[in-house]
C-alpha cells in the first residue's frame, strides 16, 4: 500500500513549512464536491472500548468511522490521538503542509428521552455554551445558523459558521451534536474547513467535503 492510500498517525494539526504561505502549501489542492475523483477508498478507524480505556475514556461511546484516502496522492489523511482535548482528531492536508480540513470528535452525555425534547435540550446547550467558548477571541466570527440534520441514518444538531485564521485564511466551522439512540454516551464533532481548499458555496456542501464524509460514516458500536 503506497502512502497516499494510507491513513498516517500524526502529532500535529498539519506539517507547515516555515517560510510558505497556506496558499503556497495547498499547491493549487481545490476539492472538487460535485466528484468522487479525489477520494479512491476509505479506511475504518474504531474508538473501540480498549481504545476508549486506553484514553482513559471508559464512559465515551464507542464508534467507527471511515476516513476517506486520496486516490491520487493530492492529500494526506492523518490520525490525532487527542485523549487530552478529545476522542480523536483526523486531518487532511497537502504534501506541502496546506490545511484542507480537520475534523475532532468528543465525548457527550446526553441523558435519555423521547428524540425531539432530546434534541431540543442539545440544541439549547450547544448554541448556549459550547459555541461562544469555541469562536471567542477569534477574528471574524460568525454563527450563521443552527438547525436538525440527519448524518449517516442520526439524527443530529448542526451549528456552522466561520472564522478568519491568521495562517489559514476563512475557515467554516461546523459543530455537530450527535446523540447515541441507545445510550446516553455520544460524541461532538467540530469540522474545521479552509474554504481556500474547499469552496464550500452552501450548508448542503459539507457532507461532500472529506470531514463530511467522516461525519456520514459514523456508526455507534
Amino acid at each position: 500500500m503506497t502512502r497516499a492510500f494510507t491513513l498516517l498517525t500524526a502529532l500535529l494539526l498539519c506539517s507547515p513549512l516555515w517560510a510558505q504561505s497556506q496558499t503556497e502549501q495547498l499547491g493549487g489542492f481545490k476539492l472538487n464536491l460535485r466528484s468522487n475523483q479525489d477520494v479512491v477508498a476509505g479506511e475504518t478507524f474504531k474508538a473501540d472500548r480498549d481504545y476508549l480505556t486506553k484514553h482513559g475514556k471508559d464512559e465515551a461511546a464507542a464508534f467507527a468511522v471511515v476516513v476517506p484516502l486520496s486516490g491520487d496522492g493530492s492529500y494526506q489523511s492523518r490520525v490525532v490521538e487527542t485523549p487530552q482535548t478529545g476522542l480523536v482528531k483526523f486531518v487532511f492536508s497537502t504534501e506541502g503542509g496546506g490545511l484542507i480540513e480537520a475534523v475532532t470528535f468528543s465525548d457527550l452525555s446526553l441523558p435519555m428521552a423521547e428524540e425531539e425534547p432530546r434534541l431540543e435540550y442539545l440544541m439549547e446547550i450547544m448554541n448556549a455554551l459550547v459555541v461562544p467558548g469555541f469562536i471567542e477571541g477569534k477574528a471574524g466570527a460568525s454563527r450563521q445558523n443552527i438547525r436538525k440534520v440527519d448524518v449517516g441514518g442520526l439524527r443530529a444538531v448542526e451549528i456552522f459558521g466561520s472564522y478568519d485564521d491568521p495562517t489559514f485564511g476563512k475557515v467554516h466551522w461546523r459543530l455537530l451534536g450527535l446523540p447515541n439512540p441507545q445510550a446516553e454516551a455520544g460524541v461532538v464533532a467540530l469540522a474545521q474547513i479552509s474554504e481556500e481548499a474547499v469552496p464550500i458555496g452552501s450548508p448542503d456542501d459539507f457532507p461532500s467535503s472529506l470531514s463530511g464524509r467522516v461525519l456520514e460514516s459514523l456508526k455507534f458500536e
